[in-house]
């Protein structure tokens, strides 16, 4: 349904994009009533000099010059040098001839938002209620949960143990998991947390969590290269960013 929304868009953008012009170009087939007292906004019709130049691609004198204004002698003589259509200054929804067009054109793309829009309430719905029947564990709030809660047995924990290598290797471990499972396991939630908070509301989320993300990586790399000091001040701006992203999850 997303395609054939998509699909339609595009053929209305081109139609209508083909058609505007037509706007501002009447055609000389109109009745003179409405043409009359119009102002030329570019040359019209082209006049060969007599006798006719040497040069067979020279161009002619221009019939009628821009800011012209249009009589029942200029139509003539442009009707009778083949000149279908002149381009003007003044808009008139009765001289449009392509102005049904348009209007198929926006159909068109209101159509088209409709179909997309349709897809995608369909797609939020059917995420938010297979997320409803998922497990507490593996919804956005509790793989987000499970991360704080990782941090917290860290910060906690961290402080106990007798040499730098212990707590190292306890932030490489306990921070594999959250690299491993819960990290993948919130994003997988996006399409629920779209539909509950919005597409402001996810940006400004994931906004919070990947810097959140970027810490906990960084805290397993110090960790991992034996900088204990690093490791431990990534972890603190790990769980502070935490903290920040539940806030703004739990406004839904």
């Amino acid at each position: 349904m997303k395609l054939v929304g998509f699909l339609l868009i595009t053929a209305a953008l081109v139609l209508g994009v083909a058609v505007a012009p037509t706007a501002y170009l009447p055609s000389l087939d109109l009745p003179d009533e409405q043409l009359i007292g119009l102002t030329l906004n570019s040359s019209a019709g082209e006049r060969m000099p007599d006798p006719p130049p040497t040069d067979p691609t020279a161009a002619g004198e221009p019939i009628a010059n821009q800011n012209d204004e249009l009589t029942a002698e200029l139509l003539a003589t442009l009707r009778a040098a083949g000149v279908e259509r002149v381009r003007v200054k003044e808009f008139s929804f009765g001289r449009w001839s392509g102005k049904w067009l348009f209007v198929l054109a926006m159909l068109g793309l209101l159509g088209g938002a409709a179909l997309v829009r349709l897809d995608n309430r369909t797609r939020l719905e059917a995420a938010k209620a297979a997320q409803a029947e998922a497990p507490a564990a593996e919804s956005p709030a509790g793989a987000l949960a499970a991360i704080t809660d990782t941090i917290d047995g860290l910060r906690r924990d961290l402080p106990h143990m007798t040499t730098d290598h212990d707590r190292e290797a306890a932030i490489v471990e306990r921070l594999t998991d959250v690299q491993a499972v819960h990290v993948p396991a919130f994003v997988d939630g996006r399409e629920r947390i779209i539909s509950e908070q919005g597409l402001s509301g996810f940006a400004e989320l994931m906004d919070r969590f990947a810097a959140m993300e970027r810490q906990v990586n960084r805290a397993w790399s110090a960790a991992a290269d034996g900088v204990y000091e690093e490791a431990a001040d990534c972890l603190e701006r790990a769980w502070f960013l935490a903290g920040e992203t539940r806030a703004v999850l739990e406004r839904a």
